[in-house]
């Protein structure tokens, strides 16, 4: 006996109608999810593109791409005060990655936020990454080693700390840098919903052929991702005020460094979900 004989055909037409209805909603409502976060033109950028970059000509600190988030304000303030007759560089990097491009070699079935926040708590994996990419086939290393520490006045190395949210969490950690020697830094995370947040600050001074290049804390970087149901919206941000340099381009030598290690962060947080 057919369950839905007793049923009013009328009845039945609404019920399929409303579910129909319901369905588009839902399609609808994830197609438009990036536009919750982005302004139209830079949301159609990137979808038209997958990225959207922003270098910008002077040291102010007015960021452009942040997507409007929980997070965005204490992002926007988490720049590098400038100082007079130094180098400033900034530069921000927005992508739009289909989930499926994470999976493609993943015997994961998603992507969650979860394991976005474990990715950018995993800093041992960053250890070998490369860049350099445009100059070599194969690049260079950047980081011939990256750990956790277990504090900044300490060089023991401790598993990286993956467990649980990331909301709150304040990590340290060591990176020995191709171009930086020796650079130390204090992690911040803060994590709700479908948004992960980090900002990691250099705590030593930086150095380039044996010349102070960076005081500590004049650099930092911003990774902030957001789970937008079919893809992750994935945003970096590098800010640095460098010392001046004589007979030396430091502007040029800071953005195709930095740059270039923004390129390597995102090339590096593709392969993590294999």
């Amino acid at each position: 006996m057919n369950i839905f004989s007793g049923i009013n055909g009328g009845f039945m037409k609404k019920l399929l109608l409303s579910l129909c209805l319901s369905s588009c909603i839902s399609v609808l409502l994830s197609a438009a999810s990036i536009e919750t976060y982005l302004d139209n033109s830079t949301a159609e950028k990137l979808k038209s593109k997958g990225s959207v970059t922003y270098i910008h000509s002077s040291g102010d600190n007015l960021l452009a791409l942040v997507p409007d988030c929980e997070y965005s304000d204490v992002l926007k303030k988490n720049t590098v005060e400038k100082t007079e007759g130094q180098v400033p560089f900034t530069a921000e990097f927005l992508y739009l990655i289909p989930k499926s491009q994470l999976l493609e070699n993943s015997s994961k079935n998603d992507v969650t936020i979860d394991d976005v926040s474990v990715v950018l708590r995993s800093i041992s994996k960053m250890e070998g990454m490369r860049y350099h990419f445009k100059e070599k086939k194969n690049g260079d290393v950047l980081y011939k080693s990256a750990y956790t520490i277990d504090s900044l006045n300490s060089d023991k190395r401790i598993p990286d700390q993956i467990e649980g949210s990331a909301d709150g969490k304040v990590l340290y950690c060591y990176q020995k840098d191709h171009t930086y020697g020796d650079i130390k830094y204090i992690l911040r995370y803060h994590q709700n919903g479908d948004v992960v947040y980090a900002n990691f600050t250099t705590t030593n001074d930086l150095s380039y052929v044996g010349i102070k290049a960076v005081e500590q804390g004049k650099l930092k970087l911003n990774v902030l991702s957001i789970d937008c149901g079919d893809s992750i919206l994935f945003y970096i941000s590098t800010d640095v005020d460098a010392k001046k340099i004589p007979l030396f381009n430091v502007r040029n030598k800071i953005e195709e460094s930095m740059t270039e290690r923004m390129d390597a962060i995102y090339r590096w947080f593709l392969l993590q979900f294999n």
